[in-house]
């Protein structure tokens, strides 16, 4: 199961009596409602209590005027075998959950789980408005609180366990794309995409916050990331032309989920993109590095950046392997030791974390050891 948050888009007002009513309703084409519950309002539980429920809910959140976005809309994707293996109570139950650790335990709610042939989901509305203190809630980090729920429940109902798009340590951050693993076989130094993954959580958490492609674009900026339409879909792009797939990143960030929140993408002109990228404050720049850490690796890449800047033009050997920090090694190894100690140390991380196989600690103590 996977659980989203939908967040409100760019210029579109929050209306929650239409968002009770779309659950109810089941508008979409093959859906229909499977079942519907109202939580915390006088007005009743049921499906036939909505419309003075929802006269409720409107009446608290009238009470809080200077507020813009006042919904929380969650969606919680289920396999389609959930659907047998699941009672009302249980569902219920579910929605509970993510309600009490989101902090809407107490909020007044209208929720339905819908049906068709492939897609078993359920909806849940939360006023954000508390009904007796008018204190507003916005779970903080709220994609991990959504995932801890998830495998929680997964475990508890017996469902099959489904990493999600926010379950950053139930990805593999070293599961690159074949560009992606060429680059770092070929140079030694540190993929775009591996850079991203690095950061994954903090990306995911910043693009969850954004309301509009502007907000987004000034995000990823930061890291040194630009969105560009490729083919069908949509790429992640570094300054240095390097791409991988959006939805590498995760399933939330398909060119489809991203144009459902944001609305229809347009590709910024390069000189507006040129004289807004100065303008964005740093975050984590994406640069070249050495692909593994040595207690002396920085000796060596000093050295390696002189020689690249001062001999980046030259077409000598020594000036080609100046472009690259793999060839740079193999040619210092001739008469640098600790050259040849960063090769096996690079050669063993190939091998350990790109390929998957596991080597001998006592290996990485020979290695140590050799300076």
């Amino acid at each position: 199961m996977i659980a989203t948050k939908i967040g409100k888009k760019s210029g579109v007002p929050d209306n929650y009596t239409r968002l009770g009513e779309y659950i109810a309703a089941a508008e979409e084409k093959g859906e229909k409602l499977h079942q519907f519950w109202i939580r915390n309002c006088d007005a009743g539980t049921n499906i036939k209590d909505l419309d003075l429920a929802l006269l409720e809910i409107e009446a608290v959140r009238r009470q809080k005027p200077d507020i813009a976005d006042k919904t929380y809309h969650l969606v919680v994707s289920f396999r389609p075998s959930d659907q047998d293996k699941l009672t009302t109570d249980d569902l219920m139950a579910i929605e509970a959950e993510y309600a009490k650790a989101l902090g809407y335990g107490d909020h007044q709610r209208v929720a339905g789980t819908h049906i068709n042939t492939d897609n078993f989901h359920m909806h849940v509305a939360f006023n954000k408005v508390h009904p007796e203190t008018l204190k507003v809630v916005t779970p903080h980090r709220d994609f991990k609180i959504l995932a801890k729920v998830s495998r929680e429940m997964e475990k508890k109902y017996g469902l099959a366990i489904d990493p999600g798009m926010t379950d950053g340590k139930e990805r593999d951050p070293n599961k690159l794309s074949p560009a992606a693993r060429d680059y770092e076989a070929h140079t030694w130094q540190e993929s775009f995409q591996r850079h991203v993954m690095k950061h994954r959580e903090e990306i995911l958490a910043g693009l969850g916050e954004a309301k509009n492609w502007q907000e987004a674009r000034k995000f990823l900026a930061g890291y040194d990331i630009s969105i560009k339409l490729r083919g069908n879909g949509m790429v992640l792009m570094s300054l240095n032309g390097q791409t991988m797939k959006a939805s590498q990143l995760d399933r939330s960030c398909s060119m489809k989920k991203l144009e459902e929140r944001f609305g229809v993408f347009e590709p910024l002109a390069r000189v507006t993109k040129e004289k807004t990228h100065n303008k964005i404050p740093t975050k984590q720049r994406y640069k070249a590095r050495p692909l593994t850490k040595h207690p002396r690796t920085s000796l060596l890449w000093k050295r390696y950046l002189a020689s690249r800047k001062s001999q980046l033009k030259h077409s000598t050997v020594v000036g080609r392997a100046a472009r690259n920090w793999k060839m740079f090694l193999m040619t210092e190894a001739h008469q640098d030791p600790l050259a040849m100690v960063l090769i096996i140390a690079h050669q063993e991380f190939l091998r350990t974390v790109i390929s998957g196989t596991k080597q001998s600690q006592r290996k990485r103590k020979i290695v140590n050891s050799i300076v």
